[in-house]
């Protein structure tokens, strides 16, 4: 007997996923852009935790932030694990490990409770689990997009039941994504609230007064409910905006580029150029399937109340072209809402009955496409990991109780056999704080402490971001430039004991004036005192 197309599906899924841990677990580092600095900052909270030397060395640097900022959940996470005992590398593997998981698992479980015909589509949304926001290092915000597929799931599950318990785990949720980041909060609502409208609205119009009675009585207790659920993260997030304000900033990516982005679908083009070509393939796909939806649902002529989901894709789809640059201290919006309209329509694709033929199709280039990326993807992210242990070598020659500045010159990376990590994204600018995970150290380029979004904050009169600009560059620029030696002056007399430079010499830049100018401040104030053993790292102590 031929196996069901059902169980065929089923375990192509959990292949697939199980798959998707192999990037995760077959390298000694999943290098991230901002990974390092989470990771260093988790470790840092640890200290202040618990206390004695440590708590008292970073006491004049940094201070915790006691405001109740949604980018708790990644950080608490770590520090939590490396609390029980999990090397600092494994903390962050980790909460890799369970966004992957809570990703595929969680669009698994949003889609059974849409439409169970429709799980063949969870199979293909692994394909979204690794994208451009993932590889930057945004851990809270990937894993509020997790969460909010089990959330909103757990909405749909129970909507219309609900006890005590349930209530109350559905607050729990809420605040979990809350403190994760908000968007996945308001997307979990944007659904939510399109569902109820759409529903009260088919209800309104297609039944008689009777029924009409009878169906309110019954949405306003269970919307009553779901309010109750949401009221304390609804206090949560108003205070957020009372405190943050809105801020809204022009962005600076035109029209046309947004376009050829969302129509290419960049976001999943994320290590190499040369996965330009699938990512295509994946948005074509999303446009077949979309074609044939939008026929199906002018066909049967009617508005179902899962047809809300098509209804947010519109909406999602508008604020990736008309949205700011920034808003509430939020960057880099283009590439992280690229996403949201592909994801929320893969949901309203799911609740169309496709036909076993179509679902095949789907599930096999699905299968030729996640083999692809692997085959691009796994050569790059060994590289990486190779060249960020090389970079943590440079822990052997640094003392605890250090302040120490990294400066890299190709964000983009070289591994030690020198060839270039990636064409596609900066892993190379925080790459060094994972020295600050082996050691009792300050990293100056803990971009986290100067944002106030984060849990710990600069001490105004140290704060690098202020302190060590030099003519109209920063220490995270390309070409980096920092004031070394008139550092101590403006600090209050705190210095920069220890310079770790990645890629110095590789003459990316030539004789650019900023490196000269380094190369001079170097010779200058610092003593010469490791090179690893690629040449690519260098290690300055401060003289005297």
């Amino acid at each position: 007997m031929k196996p069901s197309l059902a169980l065929m599906e089923r375990m192509l899924f959990f292949v697939l996923l199980a798959l998707n841990l192999v990037p995760l677990w077959s390298v000694h580092y999943f290098l991230t852009g901002d990974g390092p600095c989470h990771l260093y900052n988790a470790k840092v909270l640890v200290d202040f935790f618990q206390g004695g030397d440590a708590k008292a060395f970073y006491a004049p640097w940094m201070y915790l932030n006691t405001a109740l900022e949604p980018n708790w959940f990644g950080h608490a996470t770590m520090a939590g694990l490396m609390s029980l005992g999990f090397q600092p590398y494994l903390a962050e593997k980790f909460l890799q490990t369970f966004y992957v998981l809570a990703f595929g698992l969680g669009l698994r479980y949003i889609i059974r409770q849409l439409n169970p015909n429709g799980l063949f589509l969870s199979t293909f949304g692994l394909l979204l689990s690794y994208h451009f926001v993932f590889l930057m290092g945004f851990y809270n915000y990937t894993c509020s997009l997790a969460i909010m597929l089990w959330v909103t799931g757990y909405w749909l599950k129970y909507r219309q039941n609900w006890t005590t318990g349930r209530i109350l785990i559905q607050a729990l949720g809420w605040l979990v994504l809350y403190f994760c980041h908000p968007i996945g909060l308001l997307i979990s609502f944007l659904i939510i609230g399109s569902v109820l409208v759409t529903e009260l609205g088919i209800h309104w119009y297609r039944e008689n007064q009777s029924e009409r009675s009878a169906y309110l009585k019954s949405f306003w207790k269970n919307t009553l409910a779901m309010l109750l659920a949401a009221l304390p993260v609804l206090l949560l997030f108003a205070e957020y905006i009372v405190r943050k304000g809105l801020n809204p900033s022009p962005r600076s990516e035109s029209s046309h580029r947004m376009w050829v982005d969302f129509r290419e679908f960049s976001a999943l083009s994320i290590i190499s150029s040369s996965e330009r070509f699938w990512a295509i393939g994946i948005a074509v796909l999303f446009l077949l399937m979309a074609i044939w939806a939008v026929t199906s649902m002018i066909k049967r002529r009617t508005f179902r109340r899962t047809d809300a989901l098509f209804v947010v894709f519109v909406l999602l789809l508008l604020l990736y072209f008309f949205q700011p640059g920034g808003v509430a201290g939020a960057g880099v919006l283009a590439i992280r809402l690229q996403l949201l309209p592909y994801l929320t329509l893969l949901l309203w694709l799911s609740t169309i009955d496709f036909a076993p033929k179509a679902q095949k199709a789907v599930l096999g280039l699905t299968s030729i496409i996640f083999i692809a990326f692997l085959i691009i993807r796994m050569p790059h992210y060994r590289l990486a990991s190779e060249a960020a242990e090389e970079i943590v070598s440079a822990a052997s020659v640094i003392p605890d109780h250090v302040s120490v500045l990294p400066l890299s010159f190709d964000l983009n990376g070289l591994a030690p056999n020198g060839k270039q990590v990636s064409d596609r994204i900066w892993l190379f600018m925080h790459a060094s704080d994972y020295i600050g995970t082996e050691r009792t150290v300050v990293m100056l380029g803990n971009y986290e402490a100067a944002t106030h979004n984060f849990p710990l904050i600069w001490n105004p009169e140290r704060n690098p971001f202020e302190l060590l600009g030099k003519d109209g560059g920063y220490f995270e620029g390309q070409p980096p430039i920092a004031n070394l030696l008139d550092y101590p002056q403006k600090s209050n007399h705190a210095t920069i004991d220890y310079v770790v430079t990645w890629c110095l010499d590789q003459q990316k830049f030539g004789e650019h004036p900023f490196v000269l100018d380094m190369k001079r401040q170097l010779e200058q104030g610092y003593d010469w005192i490791f090179t690893s053993k690629s040449g690519l790292v260098k290690v300055f102590r401060r003289k005297n």
